[in-house]
């Protein structure tokens, strides 16, 4: 019994190690990045996420830029994805649409004007210049985050065009936001409640 209950604690404790180290690439649980983001329809600017939750330490606060400070190994590293902030904002990016709470559904198939639509994400560099990098057009719960002061865009544009540059105001309230107090203290959870038609309060499943 004694030599099986070494072996358990020893095994549970590799797990524990795994799962808590350090990434070998940053970010890491300890800093804080920051990275503006745009949401355009077309051209036209949609809604800042207004949600917030924060399970894993990539969110937004109610602003145009993704803090980036991981609380653990879920969003640190390669983990470090956009896939955890649209969780964390409970929007969805996909081929075919756009679904924010704020926004509602963008859908690629109404087209912009006359043109055929399809949905991309884009990545800026912003120091010296804002420079497009990489577009991407699927899979976009993947996209990493790399480095600091980057800047993204979710757009719906026309066939064969890229998403335009972030809006000057998502830049500035980057740049505003380097050195920011608005620093999480700890995870925010995902509000799982919703309020039925008689005013009760049910739990999502």
């Amino acid at each position: 019994m004694a030599v099986a209950t070494v072996i358990v604690l020893g095994i549970a404790l590799v797990v524990l190690a795994r799962t808590n180290r350090d990434p070998a690439a940053p970010p890491r649980v300890g800093d804080h990045w920051h990275s503006a983001y745009t949401i355009y329809d077309c051209g036209n600017e949609l809604p800042v996420f207004q949600g917030t939750a924060d399970p894993d330490g990539i969110h937004s606060h109610q602003d145009s830029v993704i803090h980036i400070h991981p609380f653990n190994s879920q969003a640190t590293g390669e983990d470090a994805q956009l896939g955890v902030l649209l969780d964390a904002m409970e929007a969805e990016v996909t081929r075919d649409a756009i679904t924010t709470p704020e926004a509602g559904q963008v859908l690629a198939s109404t087209g912009c004007g006359d043109d055929a639509a399809v949905i991309k994400v884009a990545r800026y560099a912003t120091s010296p210049t804002v420079e497009l990098v990489s577009v991407f057009d699927d899979d976009f719960d993947s996209i990493p985050f790399l480095e600091d002061g980057e800047a993204f865009v979710i757009a719906k544009v026309p066939a064969g065009e890229d998403p335009p540059p972030p809006s000057e105001a998502a830049l500035s309230q980057m740049r505003a936001s380097q050195g920011s107090d608005l620093i999480s203290t700890g995870t925010v959870p995902l509000d799982t409640t919703t309020t039925a038609p008689d005013g009760d309060t049910t739990e999502d499943e």
